[in-house]
C-alpha cells in the first residue's frame, strides 16, 4: 500500500501541507513509508512530521498531544495487549485520505475536501485516546477488588469508577463548542444530536475518544485564535509569533468543520440508525473511511509488527474503490460492518476483498 503513496507528486503534497518545497517533510515522510523495524523510531518520526506540517500555521504545539499520545502507547503495551499504535496511523490516514480525495473524489467531481480541513482532521483525530486508555486501564483493578470481595461476601456491593469530564466544552466569550459542533451537523445535514452524545458518554462512563479529541483540539485552538485576534474580527490577522492568519472567518469554517468530523468518526453505531455520513458531508466521511481502511502497521502486543504494508493494495475504478487486504476474515468483516453501519455508499461502491 505505501508504494501507492508515491504517486502523492511533491506539488499534491506541497497543496495539502503548506510547507515549502525546501522543508524536510518529503524527506521525512519518504523515509517514514520505508520498513523500519524499530517502530519507536518510526513513531518520533511521525511526531517530526506532523510538526512540520503544523509550523506553518502556529499550531505545532498541539504535537505535545501527540508526543504524550505515544509515550502512553508504548508503555501500556503489557497492559492492554489489545491496544494498538494511533500515532503512526495518524500519519497514514492522513496520506490514506490525500490519496483517496486526489484519485477518488475529485476524479468523481465529488465535492472537494480543503486541504486545511483535512490537515487538522487527518491528523489530530485520535489526541483524546489517553483519556479512553485510562479510563479502560482503571476497569481491570476495579474487577480484581471487586472479584476479592465477593469472596468474602457474595452480596457485598460493587466498586465503580468513570473519569469525570468537567468543561471541556466551555470556549472563550461564553461560546459552547457542542453547539458549535451541533450547527456544522446540521449543516451537513446528518441527525445526531451532538449534547446527547456526550451526556450520554459521560453518564455510561464509557469515553469515546473521538468526542474527547473534537473538543480538546476544539478548546485548544480557540484559545490560540483568542489570543492572536480577541476581537475575533473576521479580516487578515497574523499572529505575532508565527504569522498564521487568525482571521475568526477560518475558525468558524475550517476548525469547526473539522473537529465536527473527528466527533463523529467514532461515535458508537447506535448513533448512526437515523442517519448515515454521506458524500455530501466529504470530510467526516472521509476521515471515517480512512480510519477504517488504515489497517496496516499497527502493532499491538498481540500482533508485534502489525500486518505488513504489503498485504494490502487499493484500486479505484470509476466510482467503486476495491481494498484487497490480506488479512484474517473476521478482522475484514468488521471493516465491512463499520462502513455499512456508519457510511451511505448509495452514490459509490466500497468494496474489500
Amino acid at each position: 500500500m505505501n508504494n501507492k503513496f508515491s504517486d502523492l507528486s511533491n506539488y499534491i503534497l506541497h497543496d495539502y501541507t503548506r510547507c515549502s518545497f525546501d522543508s524536510p517533510v518529503r524527506e521525512n515522510l519518504i523515509n517514514f513509508l520505508k520498513d523500519n523495524p524499530d517502530f519507536e523510531s518510526r513513531q518520533s518520526l511521525a511526531i517530526e512530521i506532523i510538526t512540520e506540517i503544523m509550523k506553518p500555521h502556529g499550531k505545532d504545539a498541539l504535537c505535545g498531544n501527540i508526543t504524550e499520545l505515544a509515550r502512553i502507547e508504548y508503555g501500556i503495551r503489557e497492559l492492554d495487549p489489545k491496544h494498538r499504535d494511533h500515532v503512526v496511523h495518524a500519519v497514514l490516514t492522513y496520506l490514506l485520505g490525500i490519496y483517496i480525495n486526489e484519485n477518488f473524489f475529485i476524479s468523481n467531481q465529488f465535492r472537494e475536501i480543503d486541504p486545511f480541513q483535512w490537515k487538522i482532521t487527518g491528523l489530530f483525530h485520535d489526541i483524546g485516546y489517553p483519556l479512553q486508555i485510562a479510563n479502560r486501564l482503571i476497569q481491570p483493578y476495579l474487577k480484581q477488588i471487586n472479584y476479592l470481595k465477593r469472596q468474602i461476601d457474595p452480596d457485598s456491593d460493587q466498586i465503580a469508577a468513570s473519569i469525570s469530564i468537567i468543561g471541556l466544552e466551555k470556549l472563550t466569550n461564553e461560546q459552547n463548542g457542542l453547539d458549535l459542533i451541533q450547527n456544522q451537523l446540521d449543516k451537513w445535514n446528518l441527525e445526531i444530536n451532538a449534547k446527547n452524545e456526550y451526556d450520554n458518554m459521560i453518564e455510561s462512563g464509557i469515553i469515546c475518544h473521538g468526542i474527547i479529541s473534537s473538543l480538546t483540539l476544539l478548546n485548544y485552538i480557540d484559545l490560540f485564535y483568542q489570543e492572536c485576534n480577541p476581537e475575533r474580527v473576521r479580516r487578515f490577522t497574523p499572529d505575532p509569533k508565527s504569522g498564521a492568519d487568525c482571521n475568526q472567518e477560518y475558525f468558524e469554517k475550517d476548525i469547526v468543520a473539522a473537529c465536527s468530523a473527528i466527533f463523529l468518526h467514532n461515535l458508537p453505531k447506535d448513533s448512526f440508525s437515523e442517519t448515515k455520513i454521506c458524500l455530501s458531508a466529504p470530510l467526516p466521511f472521509l476521515l471515517k473511511l480512512s480510519d477504517i481502511l488504515q489497517e496496516w502497521e499497527r502493532p499491538s502486543l498481540e500482533n508485534e509488527r502489525g500486518y505488513p504494508s504489503e498485504d494490502f493494495d487499493i484500486a479505484i475504478e470509476g466510482k467503486k474503490l476495491i481494498v484487497t487486504a490480506n488479512i484474517p476474515e473476521d478482522r475484514k468483516q468488521k471493516m465491512k460492518e463499520e462502513i455499512d453501519s456508519s457510511l451511505d455508499c448509495s452514490e459509490i461502491e466500497i468494496e474489500i476483498i
